[in-house]
């Protein structure tokens, strides 16, 4: 992440600076989504975050606190205004490390070109600000692809996938007051069964040239 905080100090000397669009991941479980978010990134020359990375840095406030400072008076002062509308909503605990992934998602998103996977980004940032992606799959391919990358048997992988759904749509509930089957959270819905990586970093490439 050092690397990422001092690339957007330097692009923030270069004016006018412009940034890219942001790509938000969200995936059903055993669809193979994060092998898929790694070849869009590399296509389309965009960064990629997991969310566990972005969980880890949401977690540590000296970083949260660098990531911020990268962001112009404009960012900062729009970040206040969206962190205003926020607090007070849920309890001390959760507030304190939302409000951080806050940060990090509005900082990440601020300076474009990026592509984050999971952690809720989808419903952190506004429509506008983003092109939501949610990947499935039918269910006896996702427990194929489980039993093959886990090394799971069938009702190992079948177990897997009901376990991380659950906790899926519980967090979103909590956190995001929303359902995260609900379609009409995202732009585009793709069945990863039935559409290629490069097929799908294409029609991405497509929407973003039809919004810029």
């Amino acid at each position: 992440m050092e690397a990422r905080v001092y690339e957007w100090r330097q692009s923030e000397k270069r004016r006018p600076f412009r940034p890219g669009p942001v790509v938000t991941i969200s995936r059903e479980p055993g669809c193979r989504g994060e092998s898929i978010a790694e070849r869009v990134a590399a296509k389309l020359g965009f960064h990629l975050y997991a969310g566990e990375i972005v969980e880890q840095i949401a977690k540590d406030e000296h970083v949260s606190v660098q990531v911020v400072s990268t962001l112009d008076e404009k960012a900062r002062s729009e970040l206040e205004d969206w962190l205003a509308e926020f607090k007070g909503t849920h309890d001390l605990s959760s507030q304190t490390y939302l409000e951080d992934l806050r940060k990090i998602i509005f900082a990440i998103a601020s300076h474009g070109s990026a592509i984050i996977l999971g952690r809720g980004a989808n419903f952190l940032l506004p429509s506008e600000k983003r092109i939501g992606l949610h990947f499935v799959a039918p269910l006896e391919v996702r427990i194929r692809n489980v039993m093959e990358d886990r090394g799971l048997s069938e009702k190992r992988a079948r177990e897997h996938i009901v376990k991380v759904e659950t906790e899926q749509r519980r967090l979103v509930k909590k956190y995001f007051q929303a359902d995260i089957r609900d379609t009409a959270h995202y732009h585009l819905v793709i069945n990863t069964a039935l559409v290629k990586p490069e097929t799908i970093a294409g029609i991405v490439k497509e929407v973003i040239g039809r919004r810029s």
